[in-house]
């Protein structure tokens, strides 16, 4: 058997304007622009992209532009692309089509419910798009038929983007028991994280994206890193590898004691001036007796010209478990799927979910600025 290496990468959220901030958009470019050069420079056999491409099913054309020019590098080095949609990049519609499908000229190659598998040399890759909760029997068919197909074959791969039980027990969509195991490799994608565990005769992995789409996967990022992954199938058990993209700026959280916040503010205000680009700041203010306005201001003043956009959370002793709860949930995926079944409107759905998440971290002002800006780019007024 001739060896096989790959590159296993997903969740890159192109077109993602974090908290509304243009530069967040073109941070998450710059991430998958350094991810394609990176790959191309480890010139793999294939590649693989495991859903949300994209962070909206229609995408900003700069979104479009930065995936084809990309997808193009690859393709002029040799290295063919499979994908598979994720809930980000997919249209609910009967019929409709994923905006991955424009880059078939550039060697992308999309597994689909109709063409749900493909060969490379004598590895079989089978790929099952996105399914919601309440198509899980269809999932679950989907994955039986793979399986029987795989099972022909020595080496195979099978592409998910879906959370399990396992590492997301309070909203997956498929429990572990469910997924067949006689695949050499389980290229994952969904969760924002990095996963390396046995299963079945192979390996199951989340790589996790390479840019951080919400305050959650910090302390994932600060111990495991963020990036892709190379995988050589050469042996008995896929050898893994884990490569690092740095993020485009400094995610920074900091617990402040409300005694002692202005000493603490002119540390970071030292540390910040220093850095390359300005940092995102979230700020845990604890202990009793602050006087949230006064403190607000003072972070304000000393900070504001040194980081891209700041957030703050004031926990006492008595709330903290609320705000712990808060600050877990926040800036989850799924929020923004609910409002969409909710609303019925994805700019409206989007729009909630900004704002959800700025008055959730207590910043009034910037829920203000989203909301203007919305509906100025509605065409109403101020």
């Amino acid at each position: 058997m001739v060896r096989v290496r790959f590159a296993h990468f997903s969740d890159t959220h192109l077109g993602f304007r974090q908290y509304g901030l243009y530069e967040r958009e073109m941070d998450f470019y710059r991430a998958f622009e350094k991810t394609i050069a990176k790959i191309a420079e480890e010139r793999p056999d294939f590649v693989l992209h495991c859903g949300d491409l994209f962070d909206a099913p229609k995408p900003p054309p700069r979104a479009l532009w930065v995936a084809q020019r990309s997808f193009a590098k690859l393709k002029e080095t040799g290295i063919p692309v499979s994908a598979i949609t994720g809930n980000h990049d997919m249209l609910f519609r009967r019929g409709s089509m994923p905006p991955q499908v424009l880059y078939k000229d550039m060697g992308v190659r999309m597994l689909t419910e109709e063409e749900p598998f493909l060969m490379h040399k004598d590895i079989f890759i089978g790929g099952v798009p996105y399914h919601s909760k309440h198509y899980s029997e269809s999932l679950r068919e989907s994955l039986r038929v793979l399986s029987s197909k795989a099972s022909k074959h020595a080496k195979s791969i099978i592409m998910i983007h879906q959370a399990t039980d396992r590492h997301m027990p309070k909203a997956f969509e498929l429990e572990i028991s469910e997924i067949p195991k006689n695949f050499s490799y389980y290229a994952m994608g969904h969760l924002h994280a990095r996963i390396t565990e046995s299963f079945g005769k192979g390996k199951i992995v989340y790589p996790g994206p390479a840019e951080l789409w919400s305050l959650n996967e910090y302390e994932d990022y600060k111990r495991k890193g963020r990036g892709f992954t190379l995988v050589d199938l050469d042996g008995n058990v896929p050898e893994v590898q884990h490569v690092n993209i740095e993020p485009e700026r400094e995610l920074i959280r900091e617990t402040v004691n409300a005694g002692a916040a202005e000493a603490k503010i002119r540390q970071l205000r030292e540390e910040f001036q220093k850095m390359r680009k300005k940092p995102l700041l979230y700020l845990d203010v604890k202990e009793g007796g602050f006087d949230k306005s006064g403190l607000h201001e003072l972070i304000t003043a000393k900070l504001s010209d040194h980081v891209l956009s700041f957030r703050v959370s004031y926990v006492t002793e008595q709330d903290r478990p609320d705000r712990a709860r808060i600050e877990r949930s926040f800036d989850l995926p799924q929020i923004n799927e609910i409002l969409k079944e909710l609303l019925h409107d994805e700019k409206h759905a989007k729009l909630a979910g900004m704002l959800f998440r700025s008055l959730s971290a207590g910043n009034e002002e910037q829920a203000s600025k989203e909301a203007e800006s919305f509906y100025k780019s509605m065409g109403g007024g101020t």
